[in-house]
């Protein structure tokens, strides 16, 4: 409880400045949750394992059971797979066609609200530096016609002010950048891995379909 106690002194010793900087906190750990959860967790799989037990199966000329590997996952990378898969059965000849029209459903999913996490990360600073400016105009503008020792008061609350809103914007514009980081970067290997896979499939069955 002391804890907490302090934590809301901290925070309302920032004054309206930190209201600003809470909402787009609030903003970038919703994003961040739902990234991490649809990119780091429904997403990811063993690219690898996934696309050499495809194409055994296909070597086999075993499309079903091929489609029934896909069927096991919910991923881009399957979804995108079952598609060619399905298309090979009923006989299309533009495979990577199906494909590439897939990927344009499948690959935005990937990117999307990441871009967000930066934007929220320079609104933060900015509404920091909005609040520290808040602060010092209102510390300095109430230093006329007052006592030495009232004077120093009201210079420790507009300072505090200022350097509160300032710690908070940076700390949640510096979260936000992290995770962005990391979320684009997962991002750019599951891409990766989906281009690299598509490739090794359609030459199996390019091979096998000869």
């Amino acid at each position: 409880m002391e804890i907490l106690k302090s934590l809301a002194e901290w925070y309302m010793e920032g004054q309206w400045g930190m209201h600003l900087i809470l909402g787009a906190s609030i903003f970038s750990i919703s994003i961040i949750i739902e990234r991490v959860w649809y990119v780091m967790v429904k997403s990811s799989i063993k690219s690898e394992q996934f696309t050499l037990e495809v194409i055994k199966h296909i070597k086999k000329r075993d499309i079903n059971g091929a489609i029934n590997v896909c069927n096991r996952y919910d991923t881009p990378l399957t979804r995108i797979i079952k598609a060619v898969l399905q298309a090979f059965a009923e006989g299309e000849e533009d495979l990577q066609g199906v494909a590439d029209e897939i990927s344009l459903v499948e690959m935005p999913k990937l990117d999307r609200r990441t871009p967000y996490l930066s934007m929220l990360a320079n609104i933060s600073v900015l509404f920091g530096l909005l609040g520290t400016i808040s602060g010092l105009i209102r510390c300095f503008g109430s230093l006329a016609g007052v006592s030495a020792a009232e004077k120093t008061a009201i210079l420790s609350v507009g300072i505090s002010e200022a350097l509160h809103c300032t710690a908070f914007g940076l700390g949640v514009a510096i979260t936000s950048i992290v995770f962005h980081g990391i979320i684009v970067g997962k991002t750019n290997g599951i891409i990766a891995d989906i281009d690299s896979s598509v490739v090794k499939i359609l030459n199996t069955l390019d091979e096998v379909r000869r």
